[in-house]
């Protein structure tokens, strides 16, 4: 390969996650040949000025990559918009483009990877969407790329091309989204009722990543996905829609590790995987069934929805120095 992919980091105010993901990036193979673009996010509220500033000044010092552009949004785009317009210019530069976010944790060989798939499937049209977060389990010695309609991506860790990219819609309501869906496209966005990823449209903003699915889905593509985790999230208990009430719930089930270095074997059998489409479905299912950890959930968010997290948070810090 003549030439790399170049790289977007999508951060906001997490100094200790985007420092734990840009190391690890810079240890990469290829991270001396790799272009790489900051996206800074600007503080939604006053008191995140800070943290969003101590972000910024540690990425004014990075080093150890081809070239670094940094990208500080004066106001707040919040992610949606951020990540589309920094993917949308990105793409529209360089033809391929290689996407993290702050709390994408990623292997040695990553970029090796996502290289190497880009070229390699640049030619397979129903290839639209290359991946490196998956928290399946293969058959043991399984070392090949697979394929499935799954485009999830926590922290990032994804790739595409700019002819792909371009088929991308966003929705401005549930409403619109379902309507441009036939009931064969909502059905296999689902699994057949068993991911209800739609009862997210209802969200305001959408998120982006869910219309990157449904234009996947209703163009007939597929994800090619590496066989083991070449990316975990560092950020499931501080992020946007996590917080350290999930504790309570005990481990995340999109927990994961990273494997050492292994040869990854590029599959041209471009079909789904029925196996891993079972193993997929078989994880949601038991999602769902687990009651227990749904009531739970549902009592949290309306904790958050009714900002009293900092008053437990203070009650427990209390409570802890009395015991201690």
């Amino acid at each position: 390969m003549n030439h790399f992919a170049p790289v977007a980091v999508f951060v906001y105010n997490r100094l200790q996650n985007t420092i734990e993901v840009i190391e690890a990036l810079r240890k990469n193979r290829l991270a001396m040949q790799t272009e790489v673009y900051f996206f800074s996010d600007g503080p939604r509220h006053k008191k995140d000025e800070s943290s969003v500033q101590e972000v910024r000044n540690y990425l004014r010092s990075v080093n150890g990559f081809k070239k670094i552009h940094l990208v500080e949004r004066e106001q707040n785009y919040y992610i949606e918009k951020n990540i589309i317009l920094g993917v949308t210019y990105v793409i529209n530069k360089h033809g391929s483009i290689i996407v993290l976010e702050d709390d994408g944790v990623t292997s040695e060989d990553f970029l090796e990877f996502m290289n190497g798939a880009l070229d390699f499937y640049k030619t397979f049209k129903k290839v639209m969407h290359v991946a490196t977060f998956t928290f399946i389990n293969m058959p043991n010695g399984f070392n090949k790329t697979f394929f499935w309609r799954y485009t999830e991506n926590t922290g990032g860790g994804w790739a595409t091309w700019k002819d792909r990219w371009a088929k991308f819609e966003y929705f401005q309501t549930k409403e619109q989204a379902l309507s441009s869906m036939s009931e064969t496209e909502k059905d296999w966005v689902e699994m057949s009722g068993e991911y209800k990823c739609l009862d997210l449209l209802r969200l305001q903003p959408i998120p982006w990543d869910l219309c990157w699915y449904i234009s996947v889905a209703k163009n007939q593509g597929l994800a090619v996905q590496a066989p083991w985790a070449l990316t975990v999230n560092n950020g499931l208990y501080n992020g946007t829609h996590f917080n350290f009430f999930n504790r309570l719930l005990g481990r995340s089930p999109f927990e994961t590790n990273l494997s050492a270095p292994r040869k990854i074997i590029f599959s041209e059998d471009v079909v789904e995987d029925k196996y891993a489409l079972g193993q997929l479905i078989k994880f949601y299912k038991e999602m769902q069934s687990n009651k227990r950890a749904k009531a739970i959930h549902f009592l949290l968010r309306i904790l958050i929805y009714l900002k009293v997290t900092k008053i437990v948070k203070f009650i427990l810090k209390i409570y802890r120095g009395s015991v201690s």
